[in-house]
């Protein structure tokens, strides 16, 4: 094997090197309060309040200790139906949503604008970000009141790794340096 051979192999080599101790999401830093990635909650069922931890995930300080409005557009003058209060307590990330009782209970008040991270109408989507302490992403999607009969699902919490894009540079990277090297060994014609 000449230098050149050598060279290219090695670089390819500490490419997928570098691939391989890069930070993955694994199954279990996708985990939330006992591994479910999509929770839902069904209409006028235990919704008044759902409580979702995620150990070793963080918020933004931009997020943390906000809340999520939805209001309800079926209902004269715009009511409020859901909230979610978004918090880092102990190394983790909580989620409180909290859902009006369709047949009744109390009403939900709006919280002071100082604390109100969004405002939306259902049942468009409120989309928050947590990091690991590995650098890890996971994206939470919260919608509500996306079907109103009694029993089906309703709200919903899906949960999602966002792949790392320095992952993908250097899964790029290396497969070009392999590219070259392969180039760079063919035999000259002439």
């Amino acid at each position: 094997m000449d230098l050149k051979s050598s060279s290219v192999l090695l670089l390819g080599l500490l490419c997928v090197a570098t691939l391989a101790s890069a930070a993955p999401i694994t199954a279990a830093d996708a985990t939330c309060s006992g591994g479910t990635q999509v929770v839902t909650i069904p209409e006028n069922s235990a919704e008044a309040s759902f409580l979702l931890t995620c150990p070793g995930f963080t918020l933004s300080p931009t997020v943390d200790g906000k809340i999520a409005v939805f209001l309800d557009t079926s209902l004269p003058n715009l009511v409020v139906s859901d909230l979610v209060t978004f918090a880092n307590v102990n190394g983790a990330a909580n989620f409180t949503f909290v859902s009006d009782l369709d047949t009744g209970g109390t009403p939900l008040v709006a919280p002071p604008a100082s604390v109100t991270l969004t405002t939306v109408t259902e049942p468009t989507p409120v989309v928050v970000v947590a990091t690991s302490t590995t650098g890890a992403q996971l994206q939470f999607t919260f919608s509500s009141d996306v079907n109103e009969a009694a029993g089906v699902p309703s709200e919903t919490i899906s949960i999602a790794p966002i792949p790392e894009p320095a992952s993908l540079t250097l899964a790029g990277l290396g497969g070009l340096v392999l590219l070259c090297g392969l180039y760079l060994r063919k035999p000259a014609n002439g």
